[in-house]
């Protein structure tokens, strides 16, 4: 078996055969392959992978400015395989020469990703009426305005996020994120502000007579953030309630702190720019329900959001 082989190796060696593939690195009769990989529009495509095909130990990437060196090839002719996500695979054949390095550029095409929609409606925050608003894609410049019924469309999206902008006549400006998927449409309602409007955040639950939040308050809280994260622009005036059990200046106090103590959650938890509220207690001088009653005191103990004037 083994003077099998040296017999193979010698004729080998005699008769000067090789492969393509074999490596030789460390000879000096090696070539190499070079070049750029771009789009169709000759802008560099970093991180491409470039692969000898059928051998997984010739692989390199792209640079910043698109370029790739595959070296230390024996003579002869390749195939190479050029990939990166979001482009169409590109096979091409070169030539490797000893003690050169030939070049050879490849331009790949973008894939055609099926684009997607925007459905939507727009309506007022506190009588869920529809509402007729100019809706913009700002980082497309794209507009479209609401009809009658509040609705609204946007078609053949590239899939990527968008900010929306809603603007309407005596409304506060909205924002909203969306994420426009291949081939789908996304449905979205938008809930628009008028300045001065008041906004009881039900269900804010606070220890007995301290301003200590209770942690089931947080899903009302986190609506509240929402309403201050698409309306960037605005500043709300928090307003604290008490009932009418306890002295004036004590209640005065409590409904500060409870005011103050929902500011400080949406400026811990949701980051809320701190300029953006006012924190203000008004004790029990502005009751919504009868202080005879038991229901009553309870509806007057509550927390406001008042939007402000852009």
């Amino acid at each position: 078996m083994k003077s099998t082989f040296v017999i193979i190796l010698a004729v080998l060696l005699l008769t000067g055969c090789s492969t393509p593939l074999m490596k030789t690195r460390g000879l000096s009769e090696v070539g190499s392959i070079y070049g750029f990989i771009t789009n169709e529009t000759l802008e560099p495509i970093n991180s491409a992978q470039v692969t000898i095909a059928g051998d997984n130990e010739y692989i390199t990437f792209t640079n910043t400015a698109g370029y790739f060196i595959l070296d230390d090839l024996v003579p002869g002719t390749y195939n190479i395989v050029v990939t990166k996500g979001g482009y169409e695979g590109k096979n091409f054949s070169a030539s490797a020469d000893a003690g050169k390095s030939n070049e050879f550029n490849v331009v790949m095409k973008q894939m055609q990703m099926a684009k997607g929609k925007i459905y939507g409606m727009v309506v007022d925050y506190i009588s869920s009426e529809p509402i007729v608003v100019d809706v913009l894609i700002a980082d497309l410049g794209l507009t479209a305005a609401s009809d009658a019924s509040g609705h609204f469309t946007f078609e053949d999206l590239e899939p990527k996020r968008y900010l929306m902008k809603f603007k309407a006549l005596n409304y506060v400006t909205s924002h909203i994120d969306v994420m426009v998927l291949s081939d789908e449409t996304v449905d979205i309602m938008m809930r628009m502000l008028k300045a001065g409007t008041v906004i009881t955040l039900e269900g804010i639950e606070f220890e007995f007579g301290k301003a200590v939040i209770k942690p089931e308050s947080s899903p009302v809280l986190d609506e509240a953030a929402a309403i201050l994260t698409n309306h960037p622009e605005i500043e709300v005036e928090i307003q604290g309630h008490t009932d009418s059990i306890g002295a004036d200046e004590a209640n005065l106090k409590l409904s500060q702190k409870r005011a103050e103590a929902v500011r400080e959650y949406l400026i811990d938890v949701h980051m809320i720019e701190p300029v953006r509220m006012i924190p203000i207690g008004y004790g029990k001088t502005k009751p919504i329900a009868d202080n005879a009653t038991e229901a009553g005191r309870a509806k007057n103990r509550r927390v406001d959001f008042v939007i402000l004037e852009e």
